[in-house]
């Protein structure tokens, strides 16, 4: 039998406990990839974490979370990494490395390269594990959360590829398969993969929520809206946030969607049967083999 393989980092610090940062808290525990592992969060989610074992320890700040740890990972809001990057940038060891867990990466990027020290640059890695649930907090966190999903590794430096792959073996331990890519094109296929559909979908919703049929959709409705809509649930705040701050990429792909709703309306409106049946077995096609 295959003895447990040791710890790769001595102490990680997690700053934000909701889904994401609790699911990596609680993976690094039950893969002993991290000896010890402590964290901080806003609110009551630092409490939450802790009665639910994700942590070992939380903070009151995110200094003192950070202080002493030889990895750390930001799973925080986009809007709050600034001044996450700066309490890090004050207490990060001289060795430790950090990487962000952000839907998008160009603005992540830009945050830790304004707050972090020369020496402390090549220590930062961009990342962003493609896992999720349309659930939210440290309630929601799964040691498994990332088993058999893509985790994306963005390093703009010779000094950053070197310490993406210490972080490669991490997230390994965690279940990922790690992939690397720039932060431009990052947020380019995000916006089509990710960003764009939950503002499509949140759209959908809301058309029908005020349309004249909604009080009747919870007795009624079957899988197929409860599926296509299943993302509209997800945290209102977090989207928004997301969609905003990628937003001409979000937009560049709303303008190609638009062209495709406008070639539906037109089939549909001349009730072009052959034209309508082309365009959907076309999109049936396509989806049939991802």
């Amino acid at each position: 039998m295959t003895a447990p393989a040791g710890p790769l980092v001595e102490r990680l610090a997690v700053v934000g406990l909701g889904l994401i940062g609790g699911s990596i808290a609680s993976a690094a525990r039950r893969s002993g990839a991290a000896r010890r592992v402590v964290g901080h969060a806003l609110d009551d989610h630092g409490r939450q974490a802790l009665a639910l074992g994700l942590v070992d320890e939380v903070f009151d700040s995110v200094a003192d979370a950070v202080r002493g740890a030889d990895a750390v990972f930001l799973a925080v809001p986009v809007p709050a990494m600034p001044a996450v990057c700066e309490a890090v940038a004050a207490a990060l060891g001289e060795t430790a490395w950090v990487s962000d867990c952000c839907s998008t990466k160009s603005s992540a990027v830009a945050a830790a390269r304004a707050a972090l020290r020369a020496d402390q640059w090549d220590r930062y890695v961009p990342g962003h594990p493609i896992a999720g649930s349309e659930h939210s907090g440290p309630s929601a966190a799964r040691a498994d959360l990332f088993t058999g999903k893509a985790w994306l590794l963005s390093p703009l430096t010779p000094g950053q590829g070197e310490r993406a792959g210490r972080i490669e073996a991490l997230l390994e331990r965690f279940g990922a398969t790690v992939s690397r890519v720039s932060p431009g094109e990052h947020d380019a296929m995000f916006a089509e993969y990710s960003h764009m559909p939950h503002a499509l979908v949140f759209a959908l919703c809301h058309a029908v929520a005020n349309g004249p049929h909604a009080d009747r959709l919870s007795a009624l409705a079957g899988a197929g809206f409860k599926d296509t809509s299943r993302i509209g649930a997800s945290a209102p705040e977090l989207w928004t946030d997301i969609i905003i701050d990628n937003g001409d990429e979000v937009l560049a792909s709303l303008q190609r969607l638009q062209a495709s709703i406008d070639l539906f309306r037109e089939r549909i409106a001349g009730r072009d049967r052959q034209g309508l049946l082309s365009l959907i077995a076309d999109a049936s096609r396509w989806r049939a083999g991802l």
